[in-house]
């Protein structure tokens, strides 16, 4: 006698972060991002031209877009200075279409994550539409079928835009944000701020001029209190971007449209969302605005009841603080983990198909030990990566290797040893590219956090992103 599989009878549609769909050029075909070669990114960000192409025009941001177009998720890593790095979506679209009734019912929505959360949200709510309509109809699928929406960081606002704002929200069973900021991200104000007077590292300069035309990276602004004025602490305005050297138009719009957002979902509640929210990582929470540079603090703002302010370190997935990621009232899974693992690892995975089939997720998670991993988001080769592990003081309770994503090799398995109230390992990465670093510890999956290797010089660069 066979056992029975629990499967999902709705329709499901998976949204990416920032940076995670690929995108093409649509006149000449060329790919624009998300190519499958980690040198290409040592390139790009340091001696290339390649990123120049993904800045917003004037046309784009009035409306007339079809210049870019986003033609599928992620199917290998990427990467950008202080963002970090992406991984790709690939385990979590198999896992969805195996617990669905037939893997049509499940679509991947890839959308140009350069432009507004508002502009993706009516093309979803128009691809929305045609695939539960599609899979009602389907001889696999339900007449009472509704959507359940499964969305990595940005992913999830403009889920929420199109529930909330567009009135989305009657055909959606469930939506599950993964890591997605509600509240916004300190660290996009960073990379738009033009520092403490010394000139920026090519990559971050590469990055901020692209960073200050994306009406999308607008749309993670921080909106809860997170400058801190010594003993208080207020929301962010488009005139301090301005005094940090971005640009107030697109901070205003971002700030319009995730005003209306929160006011729709107050209005109808969350009860539809389940949030996946990373935690323990070192996360910028809150930021101090001096003679035009936004310095980024580690710790909350939190208000107290004689009036003064408490600091405290939240933590979070390192892009996202947790308390971003979780909506009041709603009831967050809570993982150990970075940003930009969170769509692709065992654990959210299990929780998203929890989701889709109504089950609690089951007592199968081993016993946590929630660790911390710290290293530089880029590294020359010809100097150490240094790895740096929080949270579990004894080396041999603790595995830490490191992976080429190019050919999913591993080139080390660095020994950590413990100084203080840290544990701390060294290794050096053989060529330019895309490492992953891994640490793994009480059974549950590594916390891990893609590296950029360069070169010693541009030269070295582009030649070995060309080879």
């Amino acid at each position: 006698m066979g056992i029975d599989t629990v499967t999902s009878r709705d329709a499901v549609m998976v949204l990416p972060g920032i940076m995670g769909s690929e995108l093409v050029e649509v006149e000449t075909g060329r790919t624009l991002w998300g190519l499958a070669n980690g040198a290409w990114y040592a390139r790009a960000w340091t001696s290339g031209s390649s990123l120049r192409a993904l800045q917003v025009t004037d046309e784009e941001r009035s409306g007339t877009t079809g210049r870019i177009a986003a033609r599928r998720l992620l199917r290998v890593p990427a990467f950008a200075p202080v963002l970090r790095g992406v991984e790709p979506y690939t385990a979590l679209l198999m896992a969805a279409q195996r617990q669905a009734s037939d893997p049509m019912a499940v679509r991947e929505f890839a959308y140009d994550w350069r432009l507004s959360i508002e502009h993706n949200a009516r093309l979803l709510a128009v691809h929305a539409e045609r695939h539960l309509n599609m899979w009602r109809g389907h001889p696999k699928g339900s007449r009472s079928a509704q959507l359940v929406l499964v969305a990595h960081s940005m992913g999830g606002l403009v889920a929420s835009y199109f529930m909330y704002v567009l009135g989305g929200a009657t055909d959606v069973r469930a939506l599950v944000t993964l890591g997605t900021p509600f509240y916004g991200a300190v660290k996009a104000v960073h990379l738009m701020s033009t520092g403490a007077g010394a000139p920026l590292p090519m990559p971050r300069q590469r990055l901020r001029a692209l960073a200050l035309t994306l009406p999308g990276l607008h749309d993670l602004l921080p909106t809860y209190r997170c400058v801190d004025e010594g003993h208080t602490a207020r929301r962010l305005t488009a005139a301090d971007i301005a005094a940090v050297g971005g640009n107030p138009a697109l901070s205003q719009e971002a700030f319009d449209r995730r005003k209306r957002l929160m006011a729709g979902a107050a209005t109808a509640g969350w009860a539809q969302l389940s949030p996946l929210v990373g935690v323990q990582q070192n996360t910028m929470q809150s930021l101090v605005l001096n003679d035009g540079v936004a310095e980024p603090h580690g710790y909350t703002c939190l208000p107290r009841a004689d009036g003064g302010m408490e600091r405290l370190d939240m933590r979070g997935d390192g892009t996202v603080y947790r308390q971003s990621a979780s909506p009041a009232g709603t009831q967050p899974f809570h993982l150990p983990q970075t940003h930009g693992a969170l769509a692709a690892r065992p654990e959210p995975i299990a929780h998203v198909c929890a989701v889709m089939t109504q089950r609690t997720l089951g007592p199968w998670l081993p016993k946590r030990v929630e660790i911390a991993l710290d290293v530089p988001e880029i590294v020359n080769i010809s100097h150490d990566l240094r790895i740096i592990v929080q949270g579990e003081l004894n080396p041999a309770a603790v595995q830490c290797r490191v992976v080429d994503v190019d050919s999913g090799r591993p080139v080390a398995h660095p020994r950590l040893t413990r100084h203080d109230d840290h544990l701390a390992a060294a290794s050096r990465l053989p060529r330019p590219g895309l490492y992953r670093v891994e640490a793994a510890a009480g059974g549950m999956s590594p916390v891990s956090e893609l590296v950029l290797a360069i070169g010693p010089d541009p030269d070295a660069i582009s030649g070995a992103a060309r080879g």
